[in-house]
């Protein structure tokens, strides 16, 4: 489920030989809140391209490597952010997250026993969801929900599994739910999450100032059309 935001992670860093893929991983780290503060003396992780020496510190090494590496901590490149997220979140947290959260600000139609709601959709993952809408979506609500992601429309069922009134905070003026979508046919599960993935890249590269088609995207398994395989 989709919750408030928590803690941070560990203090995660990147080297490889590529410095722009190195500032755009980091960008998409802090995201996350696997942050390293640049300078700062406490590493917990790096994440080390095989070949390079390693420096000195008291940090654990996961190898970026193009193959297996028997018992060593590795990930594959071209890697694959939902593997690192999971990767990171079984490393630092004891009630690890398995989904990743892309937050949102976007209209989402809500389908409450035949009547029709106009809420926002808050976040999203590729089993579930947060939004926000005038009438508060008791625990276990059934709903249908209508939306769209880079104009493909999108309808899914859904669950609530948990609740939050509102409140007097920004952004807080409406009660907010926590749905679980079900069911989700697997073509649709993997196009969400290849659109979050995305998502984050494209944020990422905004942000430090990276060109979309820049070739250090090719360390990353990337799905350009994550929309294209699906079918009615």
């Amino acid at each position: 489920m989709l919750l408030e935001q928590r803690p941070g992670g560990g203090q995660v860093s990147v080297l490889t030989r590529n410095a722009t893929f190195n500032r755009l991983l980091q960008a998409i780290l802090a995201e996350w809140q696997f942050y390293h503060e640049s300078g700062a003396a406490s590493l917990d992780v790096l994440l080390l391209e095989r070949g390079l020496a390693v420096p000195a510190g008291n940090h654990q090494v996961v190898w970026l490597s193009p193959m297996p590496l028997g018992t060593a901590p590795y990930l594959e490149v071209p890697l694959s952010l939902t593997e690192l997220y999971h990767y990171l979140e079984k490393l630092f947290f004891t009630q690890p997250r398995h989904h990743i959260r892309l937050p949102l600000n976007q209209p989402v139609d809500l389908n409450v026993h035949g009547v029709w709601l106009v809420g926002k959709l808050l976040s999203l993952s590729d089993r579930g969801a947060r939004v926000s809408c005038p009438a508060l979506l008791p625990k276990g609500e059934l709903l249908q929900l209508d939306f769209r992601l880079e104009n493909y429309p999108l309808r899914v069922s859904a669950e609530v599994l948990y609740d939050i009134p509102a409140g007097d905070a920004p952004g807080r003026e409406h009660p907010q739910a926590g749905l679980l979508f079900k069911p989700l046919k697997p073509a649709l599960r993997l196009a969400l999450r290849h659109f979050i993935e995305r998502s984050f890249v494209e944020t990422a590269c905004a942000k430090a100032g990276i060109a979309a088609h820049d070739p250090c995207l090719s360390w990353l398994n990337l799905a350009r059309k994550p929309w294209l395989e699906l079918t009615d």
